[in-house]
């Protein structure tokens, strides 16, 4: 794909009213993209007009929210010739803690809004014979993380989707990508949904506070979301995307390569030595 131009194509973002998805349609849009950014907020995402981009509602846990997103900007545009998926949320607390109903709206969001998206843009991406989707993980989708276990399954399990998507779409020149950022300063902390059961009856209750705290300060003092935009620019400006790319610290990249060579009870005794558990 050629760097910017004035008509780059045509962009679906989901996620876009802030974050990681709001750097990315921003970006975009910046590079000459024809951008649509999907959020619950829709229109209400008022930053998005001098930004150069046009809102959209879309909820990626509403199978029509979705249909009628995508079919709106097919009408007006015709083609879609990128999805970049950055909804997510994050629901945390010890696995024991978390009820069912709690993890089915983690993988709500996280997971089935993914496919949602994908299943909605694939007729048109087939119809063209062409088209690129890049869904946002996370390292945690690499890694198993203590506290927000049920995070790190929706990631992995969105990893695991993307693999098997490749493979399927590839004959219709369709591809398919994921992006595992490292800590990036959202409000993905913010915005975190705590299990009702991790108040302090919970057996798991102080490790909990503390090790969720430290997440929360590596969030706000890790590098702003513009450095993922700049990795989805990358990512488009190649001839073919690649399987997977992971955008993180030296320490965290470190950490992925670690858990593949080391042997897991090792790799398992340095993770708890790090959250101090």
């Amino acid at each position: 794909m050629p760097a910017a131009s004035k008509q780059a194509g045509v962009a679906l973002i989901t996620g876009s009213s802030s974050g990681i998805g709001k750097a990315v349609a921003d970006r975009l849009a910046h590079d000459g993209w024809v951008v649509y950014g999907g959020s619950r907020r829709g229109t209400a995402s008022k930053p998005a007009v001098t930004a150069g981009w046009t809102p959209i509602t879309l909820d990626v846990t509403s199978d029509s929210s979705v249909k009628t997103a995508v079919h709106s900007v097919l009408e007006a545009e015709r083609r879609i010739d990128v999805v970049v998926h950055c909804a997510g949320i994050s629901v945390a607390g010890a696995i024991e803690d978390v009820s069912a109903d709690e993890v089915g709206q983690q993988f709500a969001t996280n997971y089935l809004g993914a496919v949602r998206v994908v299943q909605s843009v694939l007729p048109a991406m087939r119809e063209a014979g062409r088209g690129r989707i890049i869904a946002i993980g996370s390292i945690g989708g690499l890694i198993g993380l203590p506290f927000i276990g049920h995070y790190s399954a929706s990631k992995f399990a969105l990893d695991g989707m993307v693999q098997a998507l490749r493979l399927e779409i590839a004959p219709f020149g369709i591809e398919a990508s994921i992006l595992h950022p490292g800590d990036i300063q959202t409000d993905i902390s913010a915005n975190q949904v705590e299990a009702q059961r991790t108040g302090p009856d919970s057996a798991y209750h102080d490790r909990f506070k503390t090790t969720i705290g430290a997440y929360d300060r590596s969030v706000n003092a890790a590098r702003k979301p513009d450095v993922i935009a700049d990795a989805v620019v990358r990512m488009l400006r190649r001839r073919r995307l690649p399987p997977r790319v992971i955008v993180g610290t030296p320490n965290e990249r470190s950490g992925v390569v670690l858990k593949a060579l080391l042997p897991p009870r090792l790799f398992e005794t340095i993770l708890r030595r790090t959250y101090r558990l």
